[in-house]
């Protein structure tokens, strides 16, 4: 092939764009990989101490979504492809998203012992983490080249978006699923799996398309980079809810607090303006007070080891396994070679509004272990928060599971069991009875079903209760 019919095929004849203001709706912990010698992990700035997210963090998130929604070849060729006969560039340049306005907090991470139930020691480390309400624009140009259009290898997708399916233009039916995609948010960083690095666009997404096969698209392109372009968009993303698929175990779970909850912030304690000695008070995210996914996982995999070691006559391989390929396995765990794995459940962290819960100060005394009297002079003050209408639900909670086993289903529905009858507790001081919580309302949807759980005065069931059933069987049986 001569240069002349190369550079034709090379020529560019198509340009879609997007510029996205994003925002951080959870914490967001993108690593340096390094420490100042105070925190254990600093997240990651700029030259000009800013913090931001990576394009290719987010071009990780989104090229796998597209695979998943549509196919390998789909997601190859927007993305590019390393293959050495049939490999391609990538046709997605994406920006990094430089966060204004970025509160960087404090958060601390244990490691639980699953028999004890207490933190293993030496095993506690904390890190930044930027907090949510972050802002930044996101961009992302994709170029379509002739030859893009005349490949033999052109994938054929399904297509999600009529208004695209006309004409065949591949590319614009991906661009409205990118664009469906950042509407509804996605994840980025690390800890996704507990809730952090939730950023969505502040409001639908639009993005255009300049054909340069039509008349004046060029000048309009120019328009568009110089910010005059008024025009408008081709399309603007949906703010519905994510798609999942069918084998998508979301569960929706709205409590009530039975007692006081804590999960200490012990900063916020040592610059508490109070005459009381203040040891911990509850944990912040702006306005609202926050549990963290981090806990809320924690417990449930440690009450999921103790359910599972029951049911597997006490069989510890077996029942760590089994965890193992569901929430999560540390790398190294198993030797050196052991690149870990990820987890399949997912926990949003939970963001309690100040009108429907109260912080309360209780003084208590410390206790000598040993001859279990009070140690004289040692007075301390906690700072809990307690429901102000006791039969409201406050605490609303979601847990997803992706590609869920039926298994793994029925164990999430013993741990749901747990959590609504109050013998789980969520946070600090459960040995007095803080965190217990009480089930008002729970909704399920799974393998195509839908489930309703209700509790007001009385106790309802919306949906086959043998369906639950079985899933809870074949965990006990080990179908």
């Amino acid at each position: 092939m001569d240069n002349d019919k190369m550079k034709n095929k090379d020529r560019i004849i198509k340009k879609i764009v997007f510029n996205v203001p994003m925002k951080t709706q959870t914490p967001l912990r993108i690593s340096s990989g390094i420490d100042d010698g105070i925190t254990d992990i600093l997240v990651l700035k700029d030259k000009n101490g800013k913090a931001f997210i990576p394009g290719t963090s987010v071009a990780g998130v989104l090229r796998s979504r597209i695979n998943s929604i549509y196919d390998d070849k789909a997601e190859e060729k927007l993305f590019g492809s390393v293959e050495t006969e049939n490999g391609n560039q990538s046709m997605v340049n994406i920006s990094d998203i430089v966060l204004e306005n970025a509160e960087v907090i404090n958060r601390d991470g244990i490691k639980i012992d699953p028999v004890t139930g207490v933190s293993v020691e030496g095993a506690k480390y904390d890190f930044e983490a930027i907090d949510r309400g972050a802002e930044g624009t996101l961009k992302i140009e994709i170029t379509v080249r002739k030859n893009d259009l005349i490949d033999e290898n052109m994938p054929i997708i399904s297509y999600k978006h009529n208004d695209f399916a006309t004409d065949g233009d591949i590319y614009g039916e991906m661009a409205a699923t990118l664009a469906d995609i950042l509407t509804t948010g996605i994840n980025v960083g690390a800890l996704t799996t507990k809730g952090f690095g939730r950023i969505k666009s502040i409001e639908p997404v639009p993005f255009y398309i300049f054909d340069f096969a039509k008349d004046d698209e060029a000048g309009k392109w120019l328009c568009y980079l110089d910010g005059k372009y008024e025009n408008k968009p081709e399309y603007t993303g949906s703010p519905n809810e994510e798609i999942l698929t069918e084998k998508d175990f979301i569960m929706k779970m709205n409590f009530a607090l039975k007692s006081t909850l804590i999960i200490r912030d012990y900063d916020a304690a040592e610059q508490h303006e109070s005459e009381d000695k203040i040891m911990a008070v509850q944990m912040k995210s702006g306005e609202d007070f926050v549990i963290p996914g981090t806990s809320i996982k924690g417990a449930l995999k440690s009450r999921a080891y103790n359910i599972l070691m029951q049911l597997k006559d006490n069989d510890e391989k077996t029942a760590n396994d089994f965890l193992d390929s569901f929430m999560g396995r540390e790398k190294g765990k198993n030797g050196e070679a052991d690149n870990g794995a990820k987890s399949s459940l997912y926990v949003d962290e939970v963001y309690i509004k100040p009108s429907q819960v109260k912080l309360m100060k209780q003084t208590r005394n410390r206790i000598d272990r040993f001859t279990g009297g009070t140690v004289e002079s040692n007075l301390f003050t906690d700072e809990p928060i307690y429901q102000v209408e006791e039969t409201l639900p406050s605490v609303f909670m979601k847990i997803s599971i992706k590609d869920c086993k039926e298994q793994q289903a029925g164990l999430m529905l013993l741990l749901l069991k747990d959590l609504w009858l109050g013998n789980l507790a969520i946070g600090g001081n459960k040995a007095i009875g803080r965190g217990v919580l009480c089930g008002r309302k729970c909704t399920i949807d799974y393998n195509g079903n839908s489930f309703v759980i209700e509790d007001n005065g009385k106790f309802t069931v919306k949906g086959d209760m043998n369906i639950l059933e079985n899933y809870v069987q074949k965990l006990v049986n080990g179908d």
